[in-house]
């Protein structure tokens, strides 16, 4: 259990990105900050700051006294890393920040990027995992062993890809199989995990030779990483055979081992969630597998975020603690973006930058971990 500490208060929080008007993110954690309060003091706020580039102005706001923490979208995910103090090395493995955390250094702070998409991910997926076994205590810290003989799979190819490669990874599930008509864009997130196993399918023979042998890993879960298009061309229609012919290799579960429990169902989250029930998770859920739409994973990210900003740390392990936050709160949380509608823009949503040049960037972080974060996912 984390240390409880002295939450910051009557900070500015925000979003950096564009376009942003339509985001859930001011909603959630301004029904968080108001929860924080202990005493009768002004809470702290969230804001959509709309901005295409790292301005002056936003480096301003950065380092301003009354900063809190934000969270970063596109296109700064990459560019955000070479302004701030420091970066963890979830951030730098997926060469992408979506969470800036102030955090107390005793003779004052340091600005740090974190990704808290890769708990978004990894947390939905054992969120699902415990729904199957009520009466076991998951930790979110347990993976499968490697003797489990259990893989994972990624569709996609970008920023979001590399995420869900790192919360597999953390899973414990190795190899890793990657599904993707851009060859190039496979080797990119193969280059930025040498260390790992990670196995192109390219189409439903591949699928048939490394996936469907006797002694081949069984894939307990899938993350489709991909937008939520029916396809139309033939390369995006061989992504979805190439899927379908996973999903319907017949389970057979691996032996039990120490770790997290082998699934029951296996788990497919879909990280695009407009609209909820995407092509990809109806083909999901036709094979039978366990469905999990990417709210979920927006929620649980949204309250890694939370927690970290409320410690001042950028770990994994507080952005996963449970016992931060109360149980009502949390399920408060679930229910507001369960239950919310999209975000309906008034107007027309101005960048800020538009006419700005970018910040100068300072020489204090090295940018050789940056990957190539075109925003695809």
């Amino acid at each position: 259990m984390t240390t409880l500490t002295t939450p910051p208060r009557r900070k500015k929080f925000y979003l950096f990105g564009y376009p942003i008007a339509h985001s859930a993110a001011p909603a959630l954690h301004n029904l968080c900050f108001a929860n924080w309060l202990t005493e009768d003091v002004s809470p702290n706020t969230f804001e959509l700051w709309s901005t295409s580039k790292v301005t002056d102005t936003m480096v301003e706001a950065l380092s301003g006294d009354d900063f809190g923490g934000s969270a970063v979208t596109m296109p700064l995910k990459a560019e955000i890393l070479s302004y701030l103090d420091d970066v963890s090395p979830e951030s730098r493995a997926t060469g992408a920040c979506n969470t800036v955390v102030k955090v107390s250094t005793g003779t004052g702070h340091k600005l740090v990027g974190q990704n808290t998409d890769i708990l978004g991910i990894r947390n939905a997926l054992l969120r699902a995992l415990r729904s199957q076994f009520p009466g076991i205590h998951i930790s979110s810290e347990a993976s499968y062993s490697p003797s489990s003989g259990s893989g994972g799979v990624v569709i996609g190819g970008g920023a979001t890809t590399r995420s869900a490669v790192h919360a597999l990874t953390l899973l414990g599930l190795s190899p890793l199989y990657l599904v993707n008509r851009d060859v190039t864009e496979v080797r990119a997130v193969q280059d930025s995990f040498p260390h790992l196993d990670i196995i192109h399918l390219k189409n439903p023979d591949d699928v048939e030779a490394h996936l469907a042998q006797q002694d081949s890993p069984r894939i307990l879960m899938i993350v489709g990483a991909i937008p939520a298009l029916a396809p139309v061309t033939s390369d995006e229609r061989r992504v979805y055979s190439t899927v379908s012919t996973i999903l319907t290799i017949s389970y057979t579960k691996p032996a039990a081992s120490s770790g997290l429990p082998i699934p029951k169902k296996r788990i497919f989250l879909e990280m695009a969630y407009k609209p909820r029930l995407t092509p990809m998770l109806q083909v999901a859920m036709a094979h039978g597998w366990h469905a999990v739409d990417g709210i979920q994973a927006m929620i649980e990210q949204g309250l890694a975020q939370q927690r970290m900003w409320y410690m001042s740390s950028s770990s994994l392990q507080v952005g996963s603690d449970p016992h931060i936050f109360s149980a009502e709160l949390e399920k408060s949380v679930r229910e507001l973006c369960e239950g919310m509608g999209d975000v309906v823009v008034d107007g027309e949503e101005v960048d800020r930058a538009t006419g700005k040049e970018s910040a100068v960037m300072p020489t204090c972080i090295s940018t050789q971990f940056l990957g190539s974060d075109s925003g695809s996912r």
